[in-house]
């Protein structure tokens, strides 16, 4: 008698966990990263100081979610593996937007409707990747010259964190 009541266990916890084991293990690392610009396509909007000023960024990942605290305008960009990454390395897509937020743009102040960020990136090695960050203001309909973007390859690398040291 005891040993039916433990089939009805197994197959319950087995159906728990199978979703998990189904989850791709990934390369890529989380933690704090510095991203710079490789080549700046296109920047109307006037965004970047210089020409490889990018700002950095928290990754974080669950399964096949990936997460990216950004910091400019404090962003969190939310997105997933891509299924279809190939032998390149594994691919990712995040985005992130932000509502009637006051900007300052090479045209001057903005309020914009939505300032929308999409980050795609590609695993290079566990602490290095790249991909096109594209930024997009749609400006409200009084301001139409506040209307710009921004397109720039980028390459980030993991910032190395350091052990604590113990007395």
């Amino acid at each position: 008698m005891a040993s039916s009541s433990r089939i009805p266990l197994f197959l319950s916890l087995s159906i728990l966990l199978a979703p998990s084991a189904c989850t791709r293990a990934y390369l890529q690392r989380e933690g704090r990263y510095v991203f710079t610009a490789e080549e700046i396509l296109r920047d109307d909007c006037g965004l970047l100081p210089t020409q490889d000023a990018l700002w950095d960024g928290e990754l974080a990942i669950s399964g096949d979610v990936v997460r990216l605290d950004y910091d400019w305008r404090r962003l969190r960009l939310i997105g997933a593996f891509l299924q279809d990454s190939g032998a390149s390395g594994d691919t990712f897509a995040l985005d992130g937007t932000e509502s009637n937020a006051a900007i300052t743009l090479a045209t001057g102040e903005c309020i914009a409707d939505q300032i929308a960020m999409r980050l795609e990136g590609t695993t290079q090695r566990a602490t290095v990747f790249s991909g096109v960050i594209s930024i997009r203001v749609e400006p409200r309909v009084q301001q139409p010259w506040c209307s710009c973007q921004l397109w720039v390859t980028y390459s980030a690398t993991q910032i190395p964190t350091t052990a604590a040291s113990f007395p």
